[in-house]
């Protein structure tokens, strides 16, 4: 049979099934989400300055005459 207990965020005394309560698992949940749209978008931008970067460190320069 399940048994309450506190909730994990700190301070909270509220009891619940789960981990946390309802208030504190919609947080955690906000939380983790915005860390995965926040690294998605660094990872985008690491892809992107690969993708211009001069890979053989050879530029090409203008032909003087």
């Amino acid at each position: 049979m399940p048994m309450l207990h506190g909730c994990a965020f700190p301070g909270c005394s509220t009891f619940t099934l789960s981990t946390y309560c309802v208030e504190h698992e919609l947080l955690v949940r906000a939380l983790k989400e915005s860390e995965r749209t926040h690294t998605a978008s660094l990872d985008e931008h690491v892809e992107d300055a690969a993708m211009s970067a001069d890979p053989a460190g050879e530029t090409q320069e203008p032909a003087t005459f």
